[in-house]
């Protein structure tokens, strides 16, 4: 019974972070923990949701309740991350989070990783174009099992927010987690996402060639 009970109170916890995903613009998992914990004060991790968990939920609640939308915003958004990626290709871009795993909503931004030892010439570059305002920032993350401090680099693409961490070039060999309880980050490169994009826009233009 004990445990039934505990399965079912993960899964409603879980139901509750997907909800503030979906719904508030929460932009991952880990904040939604956060918030979670804040709001009905669960104190120990072992009670909280996993990232699986929690994107499950997610799924599910997109499916219900926001499926044409989110379908809409996920083509938006991989379209944007396609546009970014070959704007900072000479800085190696990598894909990670909602927009690459397909949980991505209208709220959501696309998160990229950079991997460069030429900060300063990425920073001169971002700087010296017109194009995309952008706006840089520092955070940390735990890397190679060790908390690092990193740059981060927002970008304002008119077809959605990019959010850039950049890495030293020797750090792509890692994954990296933006908190001890996030797990490993999957990555894509360019030729991967734009493989994922078409695959994609094929599949809706053969669907709808059946109706």
């Amino acid at each position: 019974m004990g445990m039934r009970h505990h399965r079912a109170s993960r899964q409603h916890l879980a139901y509750l972070a997907a909800r503030m995903m979906a719904e508030d613009g929460v932009p991952d998992c880990s904040s939604a923990r956060k918030k979670l914990s804040r709001q009905l004060g669960v104190n120990f991790e072992r009670d909280l949701p996993d990232d699986l968990e929690i994107n499950s939920a997610l799924r599910s609640y997109q499916t219900l309740y926001q499926s044409d939308e989110q379908r809409e915003a996920l083509t938006r958004l991989r379209e944007t991350a396609l546009e970014a990626m070959e704007f900072l290709k000479s800085f190696d871009p990598w894909l990670v989070g909602p927009v690459l795993n397909g949980t991505a909503g209208p709220n959501s931004e696309i998160q990229l990783q950079l991997f460069t030892d030429r900060s300063k010439e990425l920073e001169m570059f971002l700087l010296g174009q017109q194009r995309i305002p952008c706006r840089f920032r520092e955070r940390r993350v735990f890397l190679g099992g060790r908390q690092n401090q990193i740059t981060v680099v927002d970008l304002d693409f008119p077809g959605g927010e990019v959010e850039a961490s950049v890495f030293n070039e020797q750090d792509v060999r890692w994954h990296s987690r933006g908190n001890s309880n996030d797990g490993p980050v999957v990555r894509a490169r360019l030729e991967k996402v734009r493989a994922l994009f078409e695959e994609e826009q094929l599949a809706e233009e053969e669907d709808s060639a059946l109706f």
